[in-house]
């Protein structure tokens, strides 16, 4: 039953075919392109072999390889597509972090040699995207990466992927887990940053995340949140809001006022500007790390590498298509790449380890 399961979700691959064999899988290319190097007996044996596996051989690889043989040429393109949720929201479309993701997949591709075809949707495009895999199906376009910042991508369009395209995701598309992962290890950058806080003498340590942000990330930063405060004294653990306060700026401040943190730890950006307008020195009133300074060098926190981000989603792509491993993965591997700590060139004085005097003047 799970050998037919595998047949079903992923193509034979040369490897399939030289298992069974036992033979090199260099033996298996070459007959399979009738390579007067292996012998007639060879040859025939092979490609019985991948007949009865179902093997087909991938169109956009052989044009790749027979460039790439020919010296002093580029390698030709091989169709991929970009499925980019960006114009969701005017929040998540102008936010530096994804700008930089999109640039490092576009950089892998091109040093691929990839043609890259990109496809924006929004909330209401279920035609449209299913219209355009359609057309993609119909080039030749056999890779997918599907950037979905809001998990909005409709079902539908996610089962006429599963059909006959190599597919990643950045982040995730809707909740099941089907297709191969690569994103950021936020649960890892989230007890990196509480370490490096921590660390400046920082003890009461806030957390705010508003319920629109993607469930994926609140779960994971709440969970290494709540988890690590339970190993600190009782006196140095700041309790989660009790209602969502982080887009109204006047119940944000008086939530401030009220739990006296240290430090706050967030994803969202808005929340430092909304403390510089009041007054807030950060650090030296309280210190703000924010979870995603890759395109915010004057901010502490967590540099989440998104460029590699983007880069190690085409390379794993790529690996996909060069294997003809289509369809829904019998096992979805996931590819977390770890932030590393950021601190500005300039941080300014060390945050106060009580309440400030400023706090003090605004109470």
């Amino acid at each position: 039953m799970m050998e037919r399961m595998a047949k079903m979700t992923n193509r034979a691959s040369m490897q399939d075919i030289a298992a069974a064999l036992k033979v090199d899988v260099s033996t298996v290319s070459l007959a399979l392109r009738d390579d007067s190097r292996i012998s007639r007996a060879t040859r025939e044996r092979v490609k019985a072999e991948a007949e009865r596996q179902g093997y087909k051989s991938n169109p956009l690889v052989n044009a790749w390889l027979r460039q790439v043989r020919k010296p002093g040429t580029a390698q030709a393109g091989v169709g991929i597509a970009f499925l980019l949720g960006l114009n969701v929201s005017a929040a998540v479309q102008a936010e530096p972090y994804y700008k930089i993701l999109i640039e490092g997949a576009r950089a892998e591709a091109g040093n691929l040699g990839y043609v890259v075809t990109e496809i924006l949707f929004g909330l209401d495009d279920e035609r449209h995207l299913l219209k355009a895999v359609s057309q993609l199906r119909y080039r030749g376009v056999r890779g997918v990466m599907i950037f979905d910042p809001e998990e909005k991508i409709p079902e539908a369009v996610v089962t006429d992927l599963e059909k006959d395209f190599a597919v990643v995701v950045l982040l995730r598309a809707g909740d099941r887990g089907r297709f191969h992962f690569v994103g950021t290890n936020i649960g890892q950058n989230t007890m990196l940053a509480l370490a490096r806080l921590r660390e400046r003498g920082c003890r009461r340590i806030a957390l705010t995340l508003h319920p629109s942000q993607a469930l994926r990330l609140r779960k994971f930063v709440m969970l290494n949140y709540l988890g690590e405060q339970q190993s600190w004294p009782e006196n140095e653990r700041v309790p989660l809001p009790d209602r969502v306060i982080e887009h109204d700026p006047k119940k944000f401040l008086a939530w401030i006022r009220k739990v006296r943190p240290d430090a706050i730890l967030s994803v969202n950006y808005a929340l430092y500007v909304v403390l510089r307008e009041a007054g807030y020195r950060m650090p030296g009133d309280l210190v703000f790390a924010h979870i995603g300074t890759d395109a915010r060098p004057e901010l502490t926190g967590v540099n989440n590498r998104a460029f590699e981000i983007g880069r190690s989603a085409v390379f794993k792509l790529a690996g996909l298509i060069t294997e003809n491993r289509y369809g829904i993965p019998e096992i979805p591997l996931m590819t977390l790449v770890p932030g590393v700590w950021a601190e500005p060139d300039d941080p300014g004085s060390p945050p106060l380890a009580n309440k400030t005097q400023a706090e003090t003047t605004r109470g």
